[in-house]
């Protein structure tokens, strides 16, 4: 399937559309298809080098061209300088006594249950803190995360005011961090690679982001032959924290960087995603008018990520920040805004789009269900057309779809890319969209409930899959793994259908899959345009069969079109596993859920921030002794001798076995509390 560019937009114009505006040239999604490797022609003689990816794949790099990118520009020995000056901790510099306030800490018990314990005669002669309230002192005495900030907001209405509250850290002391993480030092990379299949150079293989071309040509644009650049991914979701009543809900958004490798950024005890701020989230009952609280809650959800995000903005205006790093070197990063995960809602937000638009291109919603894409939106007219509005009606403004937000919170990022800043959403789009809400919808209505429970009701049970032996019809509330179970099952139970309709089904379960694979080649993404044509030709037999009855039909099924960007989106950050909303949902609960239920709901935001605060003191902590257990013949820090180097991800292919078994450590299992309602 083909993205359509500038010109053949004019062959789908539509009444009233006006002229389009001026704007700088970009590479449209057709021309990514037309030469998907995006690479030099396979004649010119480029040094490739032979290792293995970080999936376990056999992959020729072609490293970038500048040899100084990504390179440190002198050393630091910043090690022996912070050991020397770490405060004084009290208690809590015993490890024995560290272990203890760790255990009571990071147990999720009260603290009422954490002062009891304390008290008990058996262990209070034993302790150094004769309560919980001691404890925390020397708890707080603990270097921590970057610290909180609170900025008031003033929302006027028809029927008065209200003041909201803006909680915020500085993102750029969240990179300062993870950056100078020991723990996270041979996995960190600093500069954008091609990987290629064989030597000719014909077939790209894209995973993680930095094999990606978004990232090459960010590099090759900032005009300093030493950037390091730092690909920022950004996430946010609003999330409730009462299950049944008080309608408490918190906002929160997370920041990581994708110069760590996809499964690392997945993996929630690495702390690799860092909570940056709780937005406010306001009930605005000082407006009646139903408009302009959807405008005002839009506007301030702009407003506090442009103050949330201004530091990596001025990072980026100022020629770049000197950081030092785990490996000794001191490099001038560049923060640049790679990508904003989010659900569809919130995703038009982000886009400054109605929900009836698509946020990442310009098609119309009477042609969104079509296989044609339009052109992808472009950062400079999208700010053009929103700027001019304010100063009177727009003809293009209206068929753009764009929202009154005020100005977008990605105006001064200058290389945000609204054509792929909005990454694929595997747990909205695919799972919970695609195959829960419209695939299995449909083949219930085709089969009848009580034939599709009947098949799945007899199936067999069998090692590896799950058993349904109540069937499907009756839940309510599925959660992520019931519903990757489902779909292994769903094509034979429906096998003897209609063909048009299995054919219809097969083909967007085999998208599905491809869509879940961590390394994805120029051979993969074409089977992916080919099983999504395949399924826009079948799809009328699920209207004629009834099952697809509104009047919009497949135009009114934004999912649908978001799946076909899919393609276009790999080419430029890598593959949609890396940039899934299951992992904002399960950060959810480390970083606003347990805080609330930690605090007495009163004025719970600065008690939440205060809760992460000490847990990330405690993690700090830990590592510090860890350290300073393992320091021995005077050396303070593994790059104390070792040369700087860049770190370039070949490994020999010896390692790829390793690699695919655990790429963190021999001890440790991955997390096991990742479910997440459907």
């Amino acid at each position: 399937m083909q993205q359509t560019g500038e010109d053949d937009m004019e062959s789908v114009h539509h009444e009233g559309e006006p002229e389009r505006l001026d704007s700088p040239r970009r590479q449209q999604p057709s021309e990514q298809g037309q030469n998907r490797s995006s690479s030099p022609a396979p004649d010119q003689d480029i040094h490739l080098d032979k290792g293995i990816d970080t999936e376990g794949f056999e992959v020729f790099v072609e490293s970038f061209p500048c040899p100084h990118a990504g390179q440190p520009i002198r050393r630091v020995d910043s090690a022996k300088k912070a050991r020397h000056n770490y405060p004084d901790v009290g208690a809590l510099a015993d490890p024995e006594a560290f272990e203890v306030a760790e255990l009571l800490m990071q147990s999720s018990i009260s603290g009422r249950f954490r002062n009891r314990y304390l008290c008990l005669k058996r262990v209070r002669d034993k302790m150094p803190w004769h309560n919980n309230r001691a404890m925390l002192q020397d708890i707080d005495k603990l270097p921590h995360g970057p610290d909180w900030e609170v900025q008031p907001f003033k929302l006027t209405g028809n029927c008065g005011e209200e003041i909201v509250e803006l909680w915020k850290r500085n993102p750029l002391d969240v990179i300062r961090a993870l950056l100078l993480d020991k723990k996270l030092r041979k996995y960190l990379h600093y500069v954008p690679q091609r990987h290629y299949t064989g030597r000719d150079r014909k077939n790209r293989r894209r995973g993680e982001l930095w094999t990606g071309d978004w990232l090459w040509n960010v590099q090759q644009l900032i005009e300093d032959e030493f950037a390091t650049v730092i690909s920022c991914i950004v996430s946010s979701d609003e999330t409730k924290l009462t299950n049944f009543a008080g309608n408490k809900k918190a906002h929160p958004v997370y920041l990581t960087i994708g110069n760590l490798p996809k499964r690392l950024r997945r993996r929630i005890s690495k702390r690799t995603s860092v909570l940056i701020g709780y937005l406010p989230v306001p009930t605005l009952s000082c407006e009646t008018n139903k408009e302009k609280v959807r405008e005002m809650k839009r506007e301030l959800f702009h407003q506090c990520l442009a103050s949330i995000l201004a530091p990596l903005a001025d990072a980026c205006k100022s020629g770049g920040v000197e950081v030092p790093c785990s490996d000794g070197g001191v490099r001038r990063i560049y923060p640049v805004l790679a990508s904003y995960v989010a659900d569809f809602p919130e995703q038009c937000k982000v886009a400054c789009t109605k929900q009836t638009h698509c946020p990442l291109c310009t098609s119309h919603p009477k042609t969104r269900g079509d296989p044609r894409v339009s052109a992808v939106r472009d950062r400079d007219d999208t700010l053009q057309t929103i700027r001019a509005a304010r100063d009177g009606p727009s003809a293009r403004f209206n068929w753009l779809g764009l929202t009154k937000s005020g100005e977008p919170f990605w105006a001064d990022h200058e290389y945000v890319d609204l054509g792929c800043f909005l990454t694929p959403d595997l747990l909205h789009q695919m799972h919970k969209g695609v195959m829960k809400d419209h695939l299995i919808k449909w083949v219930t209505t085709i089969l009848g409930k009580p034939v599709l429970d009947e098949r799945y009701m007899s199936m067999p049970e069998c090692h590896g899959m799950r058993h349904f032996k109540h069937g499907i019809s009756s839940v309510s509330q599925w959660t992520g793994r019931e519903l990757k179970e489902m779909t292994k099952i769903l094509l034979p139970a429906m096998s003897d259908s209609n063909q048009r309709v299995v054919q219809a089904a097969r083909a967007l379960l085999d998208f599905m899959y491809l869509a879940h694979l961590g390394s994805v080649t120029d051979d993969d993404l074409e089977a992916m345009e080919d099983v999504l044509r395949t399924f826009h030709n079948h799809k009328d037999v699920f209207e004629e069969l009834g099952a697809v009855a509104t009047d919009k039909g497949f135009h009114g099924i934004p999912k649908i079109h978001m799946i076909s960007h899919y393609m276009h989106l790999i080419c430029e950050l890598g593959t949609p596993d890396g940039y899934n909303t299951e992992t904002s949902e399960r950060l959810h609960i480390d970083f606003a859920k347990l805080g609330y239920r930690a605090s007495n709901k009163v004025n719970a935001t600065k008690q939440m921030a205060l809760y992460i605060q000490r847990l990330e003191a405690i993690e700090m902590h830990g590592a510090y002794l860890e350290d300073l257990a393992n320091t021995t013949g005077g050396r303070d820090h593994p790059s104390d001798t070792e040369p700087i180097r860049s770190r370039v991800e070949i490994r020999s292919e010896a390692e790829a076995d390793g690699i695919r078994r655990n790429e963190f450590g021999k001890d440790e299992d991955e997390d096991d509390d990742d479910d997440w309602d459907a």
